[in-house]
Order: structure tokens, then sequence, then C-alpha cells
């Protein structure tokens, strides 16, 4: 099978829908052992990690939930708590990749009691000023006035740029990014990307006071060659969590180390979560 394939047959297998208000929500549910509620990226589509969710299935109980068109931050709360009460889940390790890091900072910050610990993968601290609105506004103003093809290059094309993609495979990886790209996502979604930074960033869910209650173990997951991440992202997190926090170096692993390189990306994981 190729990769579109295999995302189809992974969302075949695994995949459940629930509705929370108006909208239906798409989750995948594998494995067994420690629960992991784990918050895909900026593509909002869980599929494209199949090999290492499946990798993660071999010791842990994988809760991932795809993204709809959501507009608030408050949205993706409800959803993810009727998701885990669904799944009768009350403890587990939350986990974000790159936009999905956004997700689950708020998350921790707004259901502390119930989350172990924290893993970050390819993401910064979502304690964003309030001079990033402005940029946020400023996309959310494009994404109405642009053609909608020329809205979703700007932000999801723009992903592609962080992917390093391997070339053995850089076809079919090329082929089912742009499946999603083209055929999957919509002007809502682009909307939806920014409306909801936006609308974290006015409420001040991220904050420092948050999370002082909270005793639990963040960890870092960091690549040399990632563009998104920086040496200033390790102190603001210090300071936002208020404590050591627990660096993985994955060398020059990307951005995207869990699609292209899933056994190691996991064996990482699997190992800083003895620890």
């Amino acid at each position: 099978m190729n990769i579109r394939e295999k995302m189809e047959s992974f969302e075949k297998k695994y995949g459940k829908t629930i509705v929370v208000g108006e909208k239906t929500w798409r989750y995948y549910r594998l494995g067994r052992g420690t629960p992991v509620l784990w918050l895909t990226g900026g593509l909002r589509r869980t599929a494209l990690g199949f090999s290492f969710l499946e990798e993660l299935a071999g010791n842990h109980t994988v809760i991932a939930p795809d993204y709809p068109t959501t507009r608030t931050i408050d949205e993706f709360m409800e959803a993810f708590d009727t998701i885990l009460r669904a799944e009768k889940i009350n403890r587990f390790i939350l986990a974000g990749q790159s936009y999905g890091s956004l997700l689950a900072q708020a998350y921790l910050a707004l259901r502390s009691q119930a989350v172990e610990l924290l893993i970050i993968s390819s993401g910064g601290p979502a304690d964003y000023s309030r001079a990033w609105l402005a940029a946020d506004y400023l996309a959310m103003g494009l994404v109405r006035l642009l053609p909608e093809k020329s809205a979703k290059k700007m932000i999801f094309g723009g992903l592609l740029k962080v992917l390093p993609l391997p070339e053995g495979e850089r076809v079919e990886w090329l082929d089912a990014i742009q499946h999603i790209l083209n055929d999957e996502l919509t002007r809502a979604d682009v909307y939806s990307h920014f409306g909801v930074a936006a609308d974290l960033i006015n409420k001040r869910i991220v904050r420092p006071e948050a999370f002082e209650k909270w005793q639990g173990r963040v960890i870092v997951f960091s690549a040399a060659n990632d563009p998104t991440q920086s040496a200033a992202d390790l102190p603001r997190f210090e300071r936002l969590f208020g404590r050591p926090i627990e660096l993985v170096d994955m060398g020059d692993m990307g951005h995207a180390a869990l699609l292209f390189d899933p056994v190691r990306y996991c064996s990482l994981l699997e190992n800083a979560l003895e620890g």
C-alpha cells in the first residue's frame, strides 16, 4: 500500500466519531496501557502519523482527534473532555506536536488535574503576548479576501517548508499531503487555524499562574534543524511552567520526525517517559 492507502486503512480501523455541540469530531483509539491524548499538528489530520501512532500503541492507549472547523479554543476543550469521557479515561499523558502543542498547553492550563505529564514536540511556549494578535487578525483578514486556494497555500503550503520529506518516499508523502490540502481542508480550516490561536491569546489561558498547582513533568522534543524552534524556547518554557524542563534532543530529525522516522522517534519518547 502507498501512504494514502495506509492512512485510509488507519482511519477505517481505528476511527470513531462523536457529536459535540453542533459539530462532529472524528478521533482515533488504539492500543492498550497508560493513556496518551495525542494532539496532531497544523495539517489537522491525525492519520498522517499512522505509523508512529501504531508504534506508540504498543505500550499505550492512544486517543488522537482530527480537528474540525472550530472558531474558539473552548470548542477544543469541550471536545477533548467529551472524547475522554466517552472513552472512560480520567488521567492521561498529554502530548502535542507543532500546532497541537498550543492546544496541549491550553488544555493543561484548564484541566491540569487530569494530566500526568506534558510532552511538547516541535512547538514553542504558547504564552503569546497580545502583540501576536495583530498577526493573527491580519491572517484572518487575508483568509476572507484571498481565493480559497491561495488562502490554503498561505498557511498549509508553508508547512511543507518545514517538512524535510524523505527522498525514498517523497512522491508518496507529497501526494498524501496535497490530497489533504486540496481535497479535505477548506477556507474555514485556515480561518480556524488562526482564529483559535487569537482566541487563546485574548483569553490569556496559557500563563504561569495556570500551572502553579500542577506538579507534573514537562518534556520538550527539539530538533536542531527545526526552523519553528529556537534556543530561547527553553528558558521561556521554564519561566512559563516554573520548573526545569526535560529536553529531548532529536538531532537533525526535523520538525516532523514522527512522520518520517516513527520508530526512532517513538523510542526517544518511550525513553523519556521512563526517565
